[in-house]
C-alpha cells in the first residue's frame, strides 16, 4: 500500500467513525459533524470528502451558517497529506490554523510491549460497569486534558459513556493507582480493519510513570486480537508522539485543525 492510499483509507475511516457518533450534514466537498449535546469547539468539525484544492466562497458561507445554526464554531479537521492544498484555501477564506498534531499508525507486526507500571490497575469498562468506574473514567479524561477542571463527572457523562460502550462498540480503559482514577484511553470499533485510539489522558499527579504508554499498548493489543489490522492515533506534538513510538507506532502525516478567525 502506498503512503497516499494509506492516508486516504484512514481519512475515510475517520469520516465513517465520526458518522457513528455525531449528527451529520453533507455539504460537498465536506461532511459536517456536530456533537449532539456538547458545544465545546473541538467536538464539532468538517472533514473534506476528497483532496480539496479550491472551495467556492458560497460554500464557506454555507458552512459557517450550518455551524451557527447549531451554536458551534466553524472548524475543519483533516490530514495534511490527504488535502495538501486545503490549508491555503482556508487561510484565504478567513480561517486560522488551530492545531498541528502528529498522526501515527501501527500494524500488528510492529507492536512492541510496554513495561508494566507498578501499582497500576487497569479496568476494561462495559455497558454494565459500576457508575463509580464510568465516572472515574470521565474524570481521568477531563482532568487529564484540563488539569484545572475541578468538576466531578456527573450523570450525563456516565450515561453518554454507557451509550457509546453499548451502541458504538467502544473499548474503554480506566487506569487506577491505589483506587484513584489515574488515566483513561478509548479504542473505537474497527471499520474495514482500521481502528482509532483516542482520549488517551493521564491526570497530572500520575504522569511520567509510563501509564499512557501502557494503556495505549494494551488497547492496541486488544484491538489487534479482535481483528483490526491498522491502529491510528494523533498526538499533540512530536514530543508527545514519542510516547507511542516506544510501542511501535510510526508517524504518517500531520492532523490539521483550522478554526474560523472572522
Amino acid at each position: 500500500m502506498t503512503p497516499g492510499s494509506q492516508v486516504a483509507r484512514i481519512q475515510a475511516y475517520l469520516r465513517e467513525n465520526a458518522r457513528r457518533q455525531y449528527e451529520v450534514e453533507a455539504l460537498p466537498p465536506f461532511t459536517l459533524f456536530f456533537h449532539p449535546g456538547d458545544p465545546f469547539p473541538s467536538f464539532s468539525y468538517a472533514i473534506p470528502d476528497d483532496p480539496v484544492t479550491q472551495v467556492a466562497a458560497q460554500t464557506l458561507s454555507a458552512l459557517r451558517a450550518a455551524f451557527r445554526r447549531r451554536g458551534r464554531v466553524t472548524r475543519f479537521e483533516f490530514f495534511e497529506a490527504f488535502a495538501p492544498g486545503l490549508p491555503a484555501v482556508l487561510r484565504a477564506g478567513g480561517f486560522r490554523e488551530e492545531a498541528r498534531q502528529w498522526a501515527l499508525v501501527c500494524a500488528p507486526p510492529d507492536l512492541q510491549p510496554a513495561p508494566p507500571v507498578p501499582g497500576l490497575e487497569v479496568l476494561e469498562l462495559a455497558p454494565d460497569s459500576p457508575a463509580a468506574d464510568l465516572r472515574g473514567f470521565a474524570l481521568a479524561q477531563r482532568q487529564g486534558f484540563n488539569p484545572q477542571d475541578p468538576a466531578q463527572a456527573g450523570q450525563s457523562e456516565e450515561d453518554e459513556l454507557r451509550r457509546n460502550l453499548q451502541a458504538n462498540g467502544w473499548q474503554a480503559y480506566l487506569g487506577r493507582i491505589a483506587g484513584e482514577p489515574a488515566a483513561a484511553a478509548i479504542c473505537f470499533q474497527p471499520i474495514d480493519g482500521i481502528c482509532e485510539l483516542a482520549g488517551v489522558a493521564t491526570r497530572a499527579p500520575f504522569r511520567r510513570r509510563g501509564i499512557a504508554t501502557y494503556l495505549t499498548w494494551l488497547a492496541t493489543r486488544d484491538a489487534f486480537a479482535r481483528g483490526a489490522q491498522t491502529a491510528c492515533l494523533t498526538a499533540e506534538d512530536e514530543r508527545a508522539g514519542q510516547v507511542y513510538r516506544r510501542i511501535g507506532y510510526q508517524p504518517f502525516s500531520v492532523m490539521l485543525a483550522f478554526i474560523d478567525a472572522l
